[in-house]
């Protein structure tokens, strides 16, 4: 019986030894990918005219106040194009709350636009 325990307590700390062992990183064998953020390109530029933001309604339930990039006016809203709007296309989406409504603008970061503009060719 004791046998068995001892026997049973060496295989538990050999097997939680080589579980820690086995979570640390080693030098030299681990592997990073990074994504470079896409560049606002022309055609990209070009692409966001018809298709750089949209109109959600404003999120509601959970009681948490919603942080918004900054507030614009309905008639900005309804350019669609940032650049008309006067907002930078960035590597985020970015929201604004829409004066007056219970509405949201939600500008497509170059992440979203690069997606679309490769998916829709």
């Amino acid at each position: 019986m004791i046998k068995t325990l001892l026997s049973v307590g060496f295989l538990l700390c050999v097997g939680l030894s080589f579980g820690q062992d086995a979570n640390k990183i080693h030098p030299g064998k681990q592997v990073r990918i990074e994504k470079q953020t896409p560049v606002l390109t022309a055609e990209m530029q070009q692409y966001a005219v018809a298709n750089g933001s949209y109109i959600a309604d404003r999120p509601s339930g959970d009681g948490k106040e919603s942080a918004f990039d900054g507030q614009i006016s309905m008639e900005n809203a309804q350019k669609v194009d940032p650049k008309a709007m006067g907002i930078k296309i960035i590597d985020r989406n970015q929201f604004f709350e829409i004066a007056g409504t219970g509405k949201v603008l939600v500008v497509k970061s170059t992440w979203v636009l690069e997606n679309e503009m490769k998916t829709k060719r």
